[in-house]
């Protein structure tokens, strides 16, 4: 069982077992992106905005979500966190030219981690996590949102 995603200008799908499993999108604006996670249904089940200055000081606010567990975002020395229930999730990036790779890191523990296959303005991930846990969609949903600026090359609207 695994879960893999393949991501084209800041649009990420998410699978598991090659199913698709969430859709990804991602509505850039001047001065703020709008992201949005939805099921299979088109059931929107995180919304954020993300208000930022030309890409600097970059703020998180959700604006709702259906998800099994309430998350909630905060940033710590420019670094996004998430967090649900007793779990703090981090993403620690790898330094590669040209990729998106790294580490999840829960409770300050290393958790699992995602490595990228490059292509032509599309890229696609593998995650790899220690075991089964409700933790792991948490994980990639964090992933979901660290991604938008790695690969979001459309205009804003």
């Amino acid at each position: 069982m695994m879960y893999t995603a393949i991501t084209l200008n800041g649009n990420t799908d998410i699978y598991f077992d090659n199913e698709l499993l969430f859709r990804c999108l991602t509505y850039k604006y001047f001065l703020k992106d709008i992201f949005y996670i939805e099921d299979i249904h088109g059931v929107k089940l995180l919304e954020l905005e993300i208000k930022n200055f030309f890409g600097f000081n970059k703020k998180y606010l959700i604006i709702g979500q259906k998800l099994h567990q309430q998350i909630s975002l905060f940033k710590l020395k420019r670094k996004l966190y998430l967090k649900v229930e007793n779990d703090i999730i981090s993403l620690n990036k790898k330094i590669r030219a040209w990729k998106f790779e790294g580490d999840f890191i829960v409770n300050n523990n290393f958790f699992g981690n995602f490595n990228n296959d490059l292509k032509f303005f599309k890229s696609s991930f593998t995650f790899d996590f220690n075991g089964k846990s409700d933790v792991n969609i948490y994980c990639i949903i964090l992933f979901s949102i660290l991604v938008i600026d790695e690969f979001n090359t459309r205009p804003s609207t």
